[in-house]
């Protein structure tokens, strides 16, 4: 055990948590018991009140932005929190800040939990979350959209209500009262020929403001532009295929009103001189270097979309040899180098184990759906009884019908660990599945640099926090050399012993 190391705790409670247990003192009491037995310094104590761990934006947290912009500066050693569940409820952004946590060499420590970073170990066992977890949830997403497919099939709309839409008792949308004249008026006007720009003018002018999730902020052109292509006000919904279905709500806006703005838009658009083509991602984007110059390798693309790698000085002709070869064959190569990679099963079982952790953290849903409910009910009596002003009612309101909105019943939920422990035991299988972006996010992930020579790969050099797990691998532990340090520069691992 390390001592003398340098602690922080983060307590927060939620104004409906004030019980024992939660409480702040009972947070403060477990921290300082933990400190003294582990001999350790008390830094300071962030306690945060009345705050939600259920937000993507941290900015709605500022004791713990706080907290977390400490700890990256390098003022305390370790950040310890009473449970998962007070550091927060959002699986992305506890993964999020674990890799930053992990990356600035900071421990973390959850005392009911039983999760102990704060060794060397442990820390970049928080970056390894951190960097696999982008595979989670690109995985996750696949899940969600088998539940929005079957939602489309039964004609129900998916996502937040556009401008103008609210829900009636049964969940149906439907016209808002107060929303739909706007609505009305933005078809109206571009029906006689008015602009995008005209149009989110008159509506400014007319008091109205963007809904979902842009915020109560003035109406731009693209918000008007989003508006009068939207076939949602037709009656309509996306199939997800880029169509469109019958939904069921009815009809906003008549069908004759709908084709006849869109007809007056299409009369006042110009096309653009120019389509500029858009920037490619491929696997290996920004990690190709040249082991002769050091140069990074440039990316083009033939006429049959066949990628093509270049040394970027050799094509200025400085004189360096390497010719390069194209993109598949260094791919390939990877996937070849990641077959062989094993991620031990004691780490394995440490990163399952966070993750059940982080599952039984966001467990509670339903009382999470009551104590918004209750507060949606609160505002809504404060505005009945003239306490609350509309425009803050109905930003409010906006945004806890959101926060529900996302609530994942937990018989819905996918199995997220059975999935995760898939992309553990083999990640030449996430590699293999995955879109060249999400291949590039995980290349990045692993890799500072893959040093190519002509047609092959010759080494790879692994970012810093994750080089102990390539290490461990016994392939990599037969391949590693010292080697000649105009070929491999230290930290790098040889693929090719001949190269090297």
């Amino acid at each position: 055990m390390v001592q003398g190391l340098r602690a922080a705790v983060y307590a927060r409670v939620s104004s409906e948590e004030q019980v024992e247990g939660y409480s702040l003192d009972a947070q403060r009491r477990a921290f300082r018991t933990l400190v003294e037995g582990r001999g350790w310094t008390v830094f300071q104590e962030y306690l945060e009140e009345g705050r939600s761990a259920h937000t993507d934006d941290i900015r709605k947290r500022p004791v713990f932005k706080q907290a977390i912009d400490d700890a990256l500066a390098g003022r305390y050693d370790v950040l310890v929190v009473h449970k998962i569940d007070r550091f927060s409820r959002k699986l992305r952004v506890t993964l999020e800040y674990f890799e930053k946590l992990g990356r600035a060499g900071v421990g973390f420590v959850s005392i009911q939990n039983e999760i102990d970073y704060s060794t060397p170990t442990g820390k970049f066992m928080l970056v390894m979350q951190g960097g696999l977890a982008e595979l989670y949830s690109d995985n996750l997403s696949q899940e969600v959209k088998k539940g929005l497919h079957e939602r489309r099939a039964q004609g129900l709309y998916c996502g937040l209500l556009p401008f103008g839409a609210s829900k009636d008792d049964d969940g149906i949308p439907c016209p808002d009262l107060d929303m739909f004249p706007g609505l009305k008026m933005a078809f109206d006007l571009a029906a006689v020929g008015k602009s995008d720009r005209e149009v989110a003018r008159a509506l400014n002018a007319a008091g109205y403001r963007t809904a979902g999730n842009q915020g109560n902020r003035l109406c731009s052109k693209d918000t008007v532009r989003g508006i009068l292509t939207n076939r949602f006000y037709l009656g309509e919904i996306p199939d997800g295929n880029g169509g469109w279905v019958d939904a069921k709500h009815e009809a906003f806006i008549d069908p004759e009103l709908f084709e006849q703005a869109q007809g007056m838009r299409a009369r006042n658009r110009k096309l653009p001189k120019t389509i500029r083509r858009r920037a490619r991602t491929y696997s290996l984007s920004g990690v190709l270097r040249c082991v002769e110059c050091e140069s990074p390798m440039w990316i083009h693309s033939n006429s049959n979309g066949r990628a093509r790698i270049y040394c970027r000085q050799r094509a200025k002709g400085s004189g360096c040899v390497n010719r390069g070869t194209f993109m598949d064959v260094y791919a390939a190569q990877i996937v070849e180098y990641l077959r062989r990679f094993v991620i031990p099963e004691d780490y394995q079982a440490q990163i399952l184990t966070m993750y059940q952790h982080l599952q039984q953290a966001e467990g509670d849903t339903e009382g999470l759906r009551r104590e918004l409910e209750g507060r949606l009910e609160r505002i809504r009596d404060l505005y009945e009884w003239g306490d609350k002003a509309k425009d803050d009612y109905l930003s409010e309101s906006r945004e806890i019908k959101e926060e529900l909105a996302h609530i994942t019943p937990p018989e819905q939920r996918p199995d997220v660990l059975g999935v995760f422990r898939g992309f553990l035991e083999n990640v030449a299988t996430a590699w293999e599945k995955g879109t060249d972006g999400q291949k590039n996010r995980l290349a990045r992930q692993m890799f500072d640099v893959v040093w190519t020579s002509d047609e092959k790969v010759v080494a790879v050099r692994p970012r810093a926090e994750l080089r102990p797990f390539f290490q461990v691998s016994e392939y990599c532990q037969e391949k590693s050399l010292s080697g000649d340090p105009d070929r491999i520069r230290t930290g790098d691992l040889c693929l090719d012993r001949a190269v090297c």
